[in-house]
């Protein structure tokens, strides 16, 4: 006779939560009207924008990336959104909301 473990439950990450995860860390915001393209770096709490090469480094210091969005709205204008910059921006708004 022999005696079986119950399976242990491990919690499962949904496919959701994992792509949430993935793009909180690093997603396409969009494409001013300059032509340079903003990146978000969530390691380094930091925008990057390019043209041809990296042209600028911007750290967040904890601010919500929607300020770096507002700020370059009213200096360059967007000509583009990157496809995932509104899921991006409200996944770091609530880690930001969540951390203070």
């Amino acid at each position: 006779m022999s005696t079986r473990k119950p399976a242990t439950q491990e919690p499962t990450v949904s496919l959701i939560d994992h792509f949430t995860r993935a793009l909180a860390r690093s997603f396409a915001l969009g494409v001013d009207e300059e032509g340079y393209t903003h990146h978000y770096y969530q390691p380094a709490d930091a925008v990057v924008h390019n043209g041809r090469e990296l042209d600028h480094y911007q750290p967040l210091n904890g601010r919500p990336l929607t300020h770096w969005q507002k700020y370059v709205a009213q200096k360059r204008g967007w000509e583009s959104m990157g496809q995932l910059a509104h899921v991006g921006l409200r996944v770091d708004a609530q880690q930001k909301e969540t951390q203070a």
